[in-house]
């Protein structure tokens, strides 16, 4: 019987829970039901009187109306009146009526009392709905809208139309609500003009002073109340936007309730005719039960004292079955005996032949086993360790804290190494610590907790990486101080090529035409292949120091596109190549500097190992990245060998070592150059069928305007005076006659004082060259500053360095000079003279 009562309480409460439910949802629906209907009747009344305030805002501009001819307009008003069943007054503002369609044109008129709808119209010049009023012809309850009829920015006349009740009263009628629903319109003064029971004893009175003070002043809700006839209801009520009157509809709360109530009443008694047949049904069955299962009682306490009986409970297919299992159970009970046997024999086997120490403790940290490897590892036998703490295996700090970390793993659950693994440090028994590679398991047996450590020597593996990091470490300060001696050697190794340069360029000039011009023009192809190795050596030494900074800034692509298209397409021309720039309006976040750079060697690689075809300059969105895409019809590159371009002096195509196709330096810079940007480079390629080498750069969300300027070179040489100041004989010697030679005047000077002493002898230049480095601990940017303080003006002036450190840029900028780096070619020195001397 509990049992068959434990099993139809949760259907009977879960069955009263879905009918308490279902109350709520039908109320909740009801609600739903009388709040569409409320908002369905405040359409209706706001249509209604939207239609008699717009016929009221024609008849208001009326030709007849403005001029004044009152007989014409009441002859246009009586045809309205017709048409909407309606009656149309005009009155002046002193609320002399002068037209009413209810009588004849011609008929005396009444003054009406000025009214409050009426001091509204004429203050707000807009149309007004009136309460609940008397009419002064007829003297029945009525509704007007009041339009004020306005000329010459005036309010002449107050133009009103009646809104009758009858058409309220339609309404609001019983056969538009469902039955038992009351429906009713308040005017803005709590008085009702319109109910759908019983309107003739309503309409006029006043609403009942609680419901009105709930409602008023409140654009719609929901409440319980005692509705005006005193009958507990359920009330929903809008305000009309038009006419600002109170619409409202009321259901008793017997009709709601009773759906309910009949529910309820039919399950309970349900509920009971179903709970006391299954009682009865429970008492019959129970006792055909007992006895059998008294016998299965029987026999399982004879099985558990090892007895073997036979079992007598029959007559019951269930009982049976479980009579047939008890046996089976006996069955299954010894030969998981055997096997739990087999299984601890294959256990002991492996944990006693594992290479790795096993050691076995309780939750309380004592050892309960360790094997042989175990043994081995710490210098202990069994008896000497099992039944003590396990931090005897320890050296401290570990001693001192094993078992506070137990503890509070029992206390918090919070794992340290138990499943996770970690290294540590053990003690033998001699004394001597070692390294160790600890992973520990939870288990449970008998209702206790244990951990099994496995730990392992990894002494040799710690030297093993020992080893790996200083060879490492010493390979790393190897290539940076191989870095740092090529960027130091900067100035030593570009002294003397700067020197050759500018006599190769001052002799080619002064040479035209003599046996000699061919050999000397020739020096410069050598000569421009010296620099461009020395400059490329010095660029991957910079980047390999991290002596060059990257400093992104927020930059528009499609100038730095286009310059590079034009500055290229001649180059591509002279080869027969066809060059195309596919630009974008895109703003990028880059190093304009060092992007520029790497788009260089890109173009200039393509250019190099591109015979005919096209080449392609052209951008990609992908996400939140640009794609810079440098598309080449070359001879592409082997699968096999895109891993290797990369690397320095590697070149695809090029196993003579011919200088005319670059020194194998280009990829290796644009590499690293993307590495200090942080952008990624993608090759594409075919052999045979050309490449693609992408530069994915940040995308800027919003972009930014910038006033950059485009210098146009000119060929327009302004002849003047130039000081030279350099401490090397060699360089004043080969500045001074490419100078001369380009037709300018020239100074030189070894050092500050030299160059102070020219000026003040009088002769005052109009440009300085000044080398960064001079003797006596002296720099060219101290030279500068010493002649512009005897100057009154002080004049354009550049530095020609061969040091690489980025922060000898930043110092030359500082000062507001161009900087040059050497060697320095004749057409580049050139372009920066011009620049100089060109009038402010």
């Amino acid at each position: 019987m509990l049992l068959v009562i434990a099993c139809l309480m949760p259907l009977l409460l879960f069955s009263a829970a879905l009918l308490l439910r279902n109350t709520a949802v039908e109320t909740n629906q009801t609600e739903r039901l009388v709040r569409d209907r409320v908002d369905q009747l405040a359409e209706d009344v706001d249509r209604e009187v939207a239609r008699l305030m717009a016929a009221a805002d024609v008849l208001a501009t009326n030709e007849n109306l403005l001029r004044g001819d009152l007989a014409a307009f009441h002859q246009r008003a009586l045809m309205l009146r017709d048409r909407l069943n309606t009656n149309v007054v005009v009155r002046d503002l002193s609320s002399q009526q002068l037209v009413n369609t209810r009588v004849p044109w011609g008929t005396v008129l009444p003054r009406n009392p000025v009214s409050e709808v009426d001091r509204r119209a004429i203050e707000t010049r807009q149309p007004q709905v009136s309460g609940l009023l008397t009419g002064a012809m007829a003297q029945d309850p009525l509704l007007i809208v009041v339009v004020p009829v306005i000329r010459d920015e005036e309010v002449r006349y107050l133009l009103s139309l009646t809104i009758g009740l009858e058409r309220l009263q339609a309404l609001v009628a019983p056969e538009r609500l469902p039955p038992g629903w009351l429906a009713g319109v308040v005017d803005g003064d709590g008085l009702y003009i319109a109910r759908s029971a019983k309107s003739e004893q309503f309409v006029g009175t006043r609403l009942p002073s609680e419901i009105w003070e709930r409602s008023r002043g409140v654009p719609e809700g929901v409440h319980r109340i005692f509705d005006a006839e005193g009958n507990a209801a359920l009330q929903a009520y809008s305000r009309s936007q038009v006419s600002g009157w109170l619409i409202g509809v009321s259901v008793k709360e017997d009709l709601i309730a009773a759906p309910s109530r009949q529910t309820l009443l039919l399950f309970l008694a349900g509920g009971l005719v179903l709970l006391l047949t299954a009682i009865s049904g429970a008492f019959m069955l129970g006792r055909r039960l007992t006895r059998p299962v008294l016998q299965l009682v029987q026999a399982a306490e004879a099985m558990g004292a090892g007895q073997r009986l036979p079992i007598q409970g029959r007559g019951v297919i269930e009982i049976e079955r479980v009579s047939d299992a008890l046996q089976d159970a006996a069955d299954l009970i010894e030969n998981r005996a055997t096997a739990l046997s087999e299984s601890e024999s294959r256990y002991r086997a492996i944990v006693e032949t594992a290479v790795d120490a096993m050691v076995v403790i309780d939750e309380a940290g004592i050892i309960q086993a360790i094997n042989p490897a175990g043994e081995q590892l710490f210098g202990y036998q069994p008896d000497e360790v099992i039944g003590r703490n396990v931090c005897m295996l320890m050296p401290e700090p570990y001693r001192s804290e094993h078992d506070g970390y137990l503890a509070n793993y029992r206390r918090t659950g919070e794992r340290k190494i138990i499943g996770i693994g970690r290294e540590v440090a053990g003690q033998r028994k001699d004394g001597s610590i070692f390294p160790a590679e600890l992973a520990v398991a939870e288990w449970i047996a008998g209702g206790r907790r244990f951990f099994t450590g496995i730990m392992r020597d990894i002494t040799e593996r710690r030297r093993a990486d020992e080893v790996l990091r200083t060879s490492k470490a010493e390979a790393d300060r190897a290539n940076l101080a191989k870095s740092k001696f090529l960027a130091a050697a900067s100035h030593d190794l570009r002294q003397p090529v700067q020197a050759l340069m500018l006599f190769q360029g001052a002799l080619e000039g002064q040479l035209a035409g003599h046996p000699a011009f061919r050999m000397v023009e020739s020096m410069g192809e050598p000569l421009g292949g010296l620099r461009m190795l020395l400059d490329s050596l010095l660029d991957v030494s910079k980047l390999d120091a991290g002596l060059i900074a990257a400093k992104p800034v927020d930059m528009p692509i499609m100038m730095l596109l286009d310059r590079l298209g034009a500055e290229y397409h001649p180059q591509a021309v002279a080869k027969g190549l066809r060059l195309r720039v596919v630009g974008s309006n895109a703003v990028v976040r880059s190093d304009p500097v060092l992007l520029e750079r790497l788009l260089r060697n890109l173009i200039e690689n393509a250019l190099r190992y591109t015979e005919q075809g096209n080449l392609l300059i052209g951008c990609r969105r992908r996400g939140d990245r640009l794609r810079i895409e440098v598309v080449d019809t070359g001879i592409g590159i082997d699968p096999a060998h895109q891993a290797d371009i990369f690397e320095e002096f590697v070149q695809v195509g090029n196993p003579e070592r011919d200088r005319t196709k670059g020194l194998g330096l280009g990829l290796a810079i644009v590499k690293r150059l993307a590495r200090l940007l942080g952008h990624e480079v993608v090759v594409r390629s075919s052999l045979g069928r050309g490449s693609a080498f992408c530069v994915a750069v940040p995308l800027v969300t919003q972009p930014v305007h910038y006033g950059w300027r485009k210098t146009e070179p000119t060929n327009e040489d302004k002849r003047g005076l130039i000081l030279v100041i350099d401490d090397e004989p060699l360089v004043r010697m080969g500045l001074e006659a490419m100078l001369e030679g380009w037709g300018y005047r020239v100074l030189t000077a070894g050092s500050t004082d030299e160059a102070v002493s020219h000026v003040e002898s009088g002769a005052w230049p109009h440009a300085i060259l000044a080398d960064y480095r001079l003797r006596g601990g002296e720099t060219g940017l101290d030279a500068i500053r010493a002649v512009h303080s005897r100057l009154a003006k002080p004049v354009p002036a550049t530095v020609i360095t061969g040091d690489t450190a980025p922060d000898r840029l930043g110092e030359v900028r500082a000062g507001g000079f161009t900087l040059l780096h050497k060697p320095v070619a004749a057409d580049e020195l050139r372009n920066t003279v011009v620049e100089m001397m060109r009038p402010d």
